[in-house]
């Protein structure tokens, strides 16, 4: 396998890269161009020992203007059809009859080490937006839903916590300010001290398809 002067590797057997296989990069350690799999097998990048993982820009961003991402994942669906498609697909697992200590789909931890250094933006953990543009003229059959999930756990297990749809930890130092925010202009909270005369207002939820008002009352300090 060798690089041509456009930067491009070529001379690669299709199929899944062989752990042996050996780039031929430039002077700097580095290749351009992209790495193409073909169509006869999944792209498989594995690590070979337990202990490691694989790192994806896990590396010091030296910029201090601009907008960086880690990485990118914009699978695209270019042709019409009933396919699905899925960004991500995280599916952690114990075989049967292993045992194990913790298991975690997905862990997103942002971190801001102890210090001087302001931020004039906002932290999130998990920031999910549904973006369908302005217009358009599309029917979607099923419900849209920036959060979803599904319960699929065995009655025959033995549970010694709960089983709870939202769990939230002991804090470290400084508690929460508030279980829930929610901004104007949403739909979902409503201001109406006139339809239920003891409370300030309601949040709309769905139960079982019928539509429930959660009431809340305005704090007295």
């Amino acid at each position: 396998m060798v690089k041509n002067n456009t930067g491009m590797l070529y001379g690669i057997t299709p199929g899944t890269l062989a752990a042996k296989k050996a780039f031929i990069l430039d002077g700097n350690s580095q290749f351009k161009g992209s790495l193409i799999h073909d169509t006869s097998d999944h792209l498989a990048v594995r690590s070979t020992n337990d202990s490691k993982n694989v790192r994806i820009n896990s590396r010091n961003y030296a910029g201090t203007s601009g907008d960086s991402s880690g990485v990118q994942i914009k699978p695209n669906r270019s042709a019409t059809g009933t396919a699905s498609i899925t960004g991500i697909e995280v599916s952690p697992r114990f075989a049967a009859g292993i045992a194990g200590a913790n298991l975690i789909g997905i862990k997103a931890d942002p971190v801001l080490k102890a210090g001087a250094g302001n931020l004039s933006g906002k932290v999130a953990a998990i920031e999910m937006n549904l973006d369908f543009g302005v217009s358009g003229t599309r029917t979607i059959t099923g419900d849209v839903s920036a959060l979803e999930t599904f319960l699929a756990i065995p009655s025959t297990y033995t549970y010694s916590g709960d089983v709870t749809f939202i769990k939230i930890r002991s804090v470290n130092i400084k508690a929460w300010d508030y279980f829930l925010k929610v901004e104007s202009g949403t739909g979902l909270f409503v201001e109406a001290s006139e339809t239920y005369s003891t409370s300030d207002g309601y949040l709309k939820v769905k139960v079982n398809g019928s539509d429930y008002r959660m009431p809340f009352y305005a704090a007295v300090d």
